[in-house]
């Protein structure tokens, strides 16, 4: 089940743009197991599973994928980034270049944050390797959108032709 949505973010200059996110699947049953089991259980494997079903939303415009970067201490502490893993499948399906084109500021975390908190969302720097490319953002779960949003925005900041997000599940 592919669900769609738009979520608007302000641009330089106060201009908004619309991000296209779409959604494998609802978080829900094998999907929300197999997200937990990468996210949480280090079950690498299920990473090539959620890359699977993404393949059908990435646009054959798409010039590059990259990730939504967890945090820091949460990369350490689980000893990956599980969107890269995930977006570096999705890149070998697709024929799709992978690179990494976003830094997180700070160390706070969006899973368990209180809707307000989750609301503000982490903020994130863009390399100028995005300039004039359309970039697919890769990530596990949409909730909120305001990860999505603050990661779209920077990389449109560095002069990204176009943003969209792919994204394996979405809490609705």
């Amino acid at each position: 089940m592919v669900t769609h949505r738009t979520e608007r973010l302000t641009a330089d200059g106060g201009r908004f743009v619309d991000l296209q996110v779409w959604s494998a699947s609802l978080f829900e049953g094998q999907t929300r197991d197999a997200v937990i089991g990468l996210k949480y259980r280090n079950e690498r494997r299920n990473a090539l599973e959620l890359a699977r079903l993404l393949v059908p939303l990435v646009g054959a415009d798409t010039d590059v994928l990259t990730w939504v970067p967890t945090a820091e201490a949460r990369r350490r502490e689980r000893g990956i980034d599980h969107a890269e893993l995930v977006a570096r499948h999705l890149g070998a399906l697709t024929g799709v270049p992978v690179a990494r084109l976003l830094r997180r500021l700070g160390g706070g975390q969006q899973t368990g944050a209180a809707r307000a908190a989750r609301l503000a969302g982490p903020r994130f720097v863009a390399h100028r390797r995005c300039a004039g490319r359309a970039v697919v953002l890769v990530d596990d779960v949409v909730t909120t959108g305001s990860t999505l949003r603050s990661a779209a925005g920077a990389l449109l900041r560095e002069g990204a032709r176009g943003v969209a997000a792919v994204t394996v599940a979405t809490v609705e």
